[in-house]
């Protein structure tokens, strides 16, 4: 029993490997007839493309009408008869299409262009339009509310101008500006009391330079003292404001030196005040050529902002306190901005 079965379990495995091979057989023959099959087919189609090809050409040439037996004289001539009735008439045609295809994009693209120009001349002839209409809008508006305050301010005005003239004909002589002016700066000089000193900074006029200058260089760090300089060196950016005081403040001898040296070891807030003044004066030529003739000051000032530069970056990969951070940048930003006036004028 165990050898027919063994027989037969050898049979059954050798029938399956054998109907195997004959299917893989199978299936290769197939492939290489398609593959043989797909060959000849391309072969053909690449054999009538050429023969229909040369057909063609043939009888676009006109080389029909060329007899097999022509002599060498008459191989000489064919290129004259190349040119052929047909051969001519086919030329012509492509000629005809090509000059009607290059004129078709020719126009094309002079319409495109054409609508472009027109659509931005357009748009820009709209936004002049709207412009000038605004413009006009505000004039008209400016004029109207001009017209309505003068309406309602012409009776105060009246009185006020009333009011003045009796007042300057019962003024006396001590009470003219002038004549308060010229006491104010001789009380200033002489004042040692804080609270007067502030008071008459605040009545002094473009006469007094060389009063406010003087207190700037003769106050000390004491906390009085700094509010006496603060209100100083506000005092002569209010005079900086109008040029031709400007003028004044910049030709008098060592004005730009005292306040650039303030502003040098001042850490308060008369450091802004100086750095706000200083850039009021540059915006003069006059002045930015001053303080340009200082060498030893601008090579100081080009040391504090080198050191105000490395201390901002110190805090902020530091991150130190906001508002000491704030105060520091704000001194960098304003060093920089006067920096960069000095070095590259008003104009740049």
């Amino acid at each position: 029993m165990q050898n027919y079965w063994r027989r037969w379990l050898a049979r059954k495995s050798f029938l399956h490997q054998k109907e195997a091979v004959i299917r893989i057989q199978n299936a290769f023959r197939v492939m290489m007839c398609r593959y043989a099959f797909h060959c000849y087919r391309h072969a053909a189609t690449d054999i009538q493309r050429v023969v229909r090809g040369k057909i063609s050409r043939n009888r676009l040439l006109g080389a029909s009408s060329l007899r097999a037996t022509a002599s060498r004289q008459s191989i000489l001539t064919l290129d004259q008869r190349l040119y052929s009735t047909e051969l001519r008439i086919v030329l012509h045609s492509i000629v005809k299409l090509q000059r009607w295809w290059r004129r078709a994009l020719e126009y094309r693209l002079k319409t495109e262009a054409a609508v472009a120009i027109q659509y931005y001349t357009r748009v820009f002839i709209c936004r002049q339009k709207a412009m000038k209409e605004r413009h006009q809008a505000v004039i008209i508006q400016a004029h109207w509310k001009g017209y309505l305050a003068r309406k309602h301010a012409k009776e105060q005005l009246a009185d006020l101008r009333l009011r003045i003239q009796k007042s300057a004909a019962t003024v006396e002589d001590g009470m003219r500006i002038m004549n308060r002016l010229i006491a104010a700066l001789k009380e200033l000089k002489s004042m040692k009391n804080v609270s007067g000193i502030l008071h008459n900074c605040a009545t002094l006029n473009e006469g007094a330079i060389e009063i406010l200058l003087y207190q700037i260089t003769a106050v000390t760090r004491s906390i009085p003292d700094q509010e006496v300089l603060k209100h100083c060196l506000s005092t002569l950016r209010n005079l900086a404001r109008y040029p031709h005081l400007a003028d004044v403040l910049i030709h008098h001898r060592g004005s730009i030196e005292t306040i650039l040296r303030e502003l040098l070891r001042n850490k308060e807030e008369g450091y802004f005040i100086a750095c706000e003044l200083l850039k009021k004066l540059c915006t003069r030529p006059k002045g930015i050529e001053t303080v340009r003739g200082l060498p030893s000051m601008l090579k100081r000032f080009h040391a504090l902002v080198d050191e105000l530069t490395r201390k901002t970056n110190h805090e902020k990969r530091n991150h130190r306190g906001m508002a000491a951070r704030d105060t520091t940048e704000r001194r960098l930003n304003g060093a920089v901005e006067l920096w960069n006036l000095i070095t590259y004028g008003w104009n740049s």
